[in-house]
């Protein structure tokens, strides 16, 4: 039998965004930061972020505390309204 390595996925949330949504408030910058901080050490070969700028933000932060990290866009990770099916998708049940 082949043993295999542990894999971890971290979720987190981008930093608390500015009133109009441009970016990262100070307190925003603040937590992925100390994100990055709690991070280190830990086994993470990428760290993925949706299309927005303050998601893109977030995850530089977090990497310039990690050693080598990268920080890859990923779309399906982006703020998309959840798909709302009408009735008649709905099973009748």
């Amino acid at each position: 039998m082949t043993e295999r390595a542990a894999r971890y996925l971290y979720l987190a949330r981008r930093g608390e965004a500015l009133a109009d949504e441009s970016g990262l408030s100070e307190r925003g910058r603040r937590q992925a930061v100390l994100l990055g901080r709690r991070l280190a050490g830990r086994p993470l070969s990428v760290v993925h972020h949706g299309p927005p700028a303050r998601a893109a933000q977030t995850a530089r932060l977090v990497c310039e505390q990690l050693d080598g990290v990268p920080a890859q866009v990923s779309e399906p990770a982006g703020d998309y309204v959840p798909y709302v099916p009408s009735r008649a998708e709905l099973p009748s049940d």
